[in-house]
């Protein structure tokens, strides 16, 4: 049977109706379908008695069966139109090219598939920092918004292959091992820890790879011959150090002293520090050290009569320390220690069995000390690249985290650092299409041994620019994140909010609601202009 002035279709399959085992969502499709055919060409679909594809009769479809998407029954020519089991309907000639436009354009989008790019990661999910349970949620979660992108990588998909790195090198190298020899090719390489990023961030220039971490900062990653394709979204431990030097000029202290617990990540800090003093004409004339015990040192700074004294230790020395500082008496009103701002606020209280001190002596001692803390969450309420503000991406993290406490997950303060490690990633790989492809390259023909391609990420990661949860991203001349820094003072025990630093344009946001021991009011700009002797400054605060 054939109708000259029409086009034709019909459904067709290999059994009795009422035989017919399909699964829920392809009968909705095919009824779908269906009753579009009926709406376009108001016609009249007689008895069937067979069902499974449909047939497009006299309409030459430029789409071959490969390229059917999923959501469409098969189709094929009319060649089997004449199968007599099969029912008729009748569409006018423009409902069915219309139909035929819609059932190509469907394939045609079924057939441009993304092409995969893959990311090679080390999540530590245990060991000394555990920050993989809340930096590796993260990173999933960009990784959904990025493929969701029309506008970003329209072409590609990002896939993460993962490891648990534990925080140990020696585990780190098995794994890398697996992730360079193992198919398929990964485009760049995520670690997290310090000592891990140091292990892949030196290993990886054999590969070609660019190396993107998020939670390393260790001043020596920052040495741009020996880790020539590092890139990181966590600050570098020596960007404390700029915002010091702006406090010691605010408030014209010229000595400082130093007590440092002897790893590398500090004495690289402090070593930075030293130089940044110098160039502000300020003098380190104390510099103490420990290994684990802190009592010899805390005394040689009370020996050397140290007033303004910055600490550089973990947090587990930090109560060792101030257990001595109390014993020395070396706080109060003549004294300002300026620590680390990243242990918990609540780390002074924590019962500790390796020290001798009650709550309340190490509540006396650390009162009003000073500390900087590299910024990680966008304080502002702005929709960077990702389009979520920080808080958006907090509650979507801890509906991801599945109500897990923030404070007993590891990295979940790093957490933002590693969902804008993606988006940069994202960002500077979607910022090479144009220029790879006019130098006759595309990302998926990277390689271990393809240095051009390497060199147009590199160079579209370090011209990285771009609002984040964690602020703004960009990168300085040695591949470190730049970012603002809180300053906080111990206040009756609890951490207040005194400023915020900005050492990328040297801006200093001052709220003015520092105190200071045996002081009503906040000591004026001036009277900390020491000389190591205790002499007045006119009814102030004497030193």
């Amino acid at each position: 049977m054939s109708y000259p002035a029409y086009h034709s279709f019909c459904i067709e399959g290999g059994g009795p109706a009422n035989s017919l085992k399909l699964e829920r969502q392809r009968v909705k499709h095919h009824l779908l379908l269906l009753l579009l055919l009926l709406a376009l060409s108001r016609s009249r679909l007689q008895s069937s008695s067979c069902c499974g594809a449909v047939c497009i009769h006299a309409a030459s479809l430029p789409c071959a069966e490969p390229a059917r998407p999923p959501w469409l029954p098969r189709w094929d020519t009319c060649s089997k139109l004449e199968t007599p089991a099969c029912g008729m309907a009748r569409l006018s000639r423009p409902a069915a090219l219309l139909l035929s436009a819609l059932i190509c354009f469907s394939c045609a989008a079924a057939d441009k598939k993304k092409k995969k790019l893959y990311i090679g990661a080390l999540f530590p999910m245990s060991g000394g920092w555990p920050g993989g349970q809340a930096c590796l949620p993260a990173t999933q979660m960009a990784l959904q918004l990025v493929n969701k992108r029309t506008d970003i990588l329209p072409d590609y998909e990002l896939e993460l292959i993962h490891y648990d790195s534990m925080c140990d090198p020696g585990e780190a190298t098995k794994l890398l091992y697996d992730l360079l020899y193992t198919e398929p090719i990964k485009v760049v390489l995520m670690p997290g820890c310090s000592s891990v990023s140091t292990l892949v961030a030196e290993a990886a220039r054999m590969w070609n790879l660019i190396v993107l971490s998020y939670g390393s900062s260790s001043p020596a990653l920052s040495n741009r011959q020996r880790f020539p394709t590092f890139f990181r979204t966590h600050p570098s431990a020596t960007l404390h150090n700029p915002t010091r030097v702006q406090l010691f000029q605010k408030w014209k202290w010229t000595k400082i002293a130093t007590i440092q617990q002897t790893t590398e990540v500090f004495t690289s800090t402090l070593d930075d520090l030293e130089e940044r003093t110098k160039e502000a004409g300020i003098d380190i004339s104390v510099r103490q050290s420990f290994l684990t015990d802190p009592a010899v040192a805390v005394k040689n700074l009370k020996r050397q009569d140290a007033r303004i004294i910055v600490g550089l230790f973990y947090e587990t020395e930090a109560r060792k320390v101030f257990c001595e500082v109390y014993k020395e008496k070396l706080y109060g009103k003549k004294y300002v220690w300026f620590l680390i701002g990243w242990y918990a606020d609540n780390w002074f209280k924590i019962k500790d069995p390796s020290i001798n001190c009650t709550l309340e002596q190490m509540s006396e001692a650390v009162e009003g000390h000073v500390t900087t803390e590299i910024v990680m969450l966008n304080p502002e309420t702005v929709r960077g690249a990702s389009k979520l503000t920080s808080q958006e991406f907090l509650t979507q993290l801890m509906s991801k985290l599945g109500g897990k406490n923030p404070e007993e997950t590891g990295g979940f303060q790093e957490a933002p650092l590693a969902y804008d490690a993606v988006w940069a990633l994202a960002l500077a790989l979607n910022k090479t299409v144009g220029p790879l492809k006019a130098r006759g390259y595309r990302l998926e023909d990277f390689n271990y041994n393809n240095r051009d391609i390497t060199s147009e990420i590199y160079r579209a990661m370090n011209t990285s620019s771009f609002e984040g949860v964690s602020g703004h991203v960009v990168f300085d001349a040695q591949g470190s994140r730049m970012a603002w820094t809180l300053i906080e003072q111990l206040q009756g025990g609890s951490y207040k909010k005194i400023g915020y630093y900005d050492s990328t344009k040297g801006n200093l946001s001052w709220y003015g609601n520092d105190k200071w021991i045996g002081m009503t009011a906040r000591i004026p700009i001036g009277v900390f202009d020491l000389s190591w002797s205790i002499r007045s400054c006119g009814g102030c605060m004497q030193l």
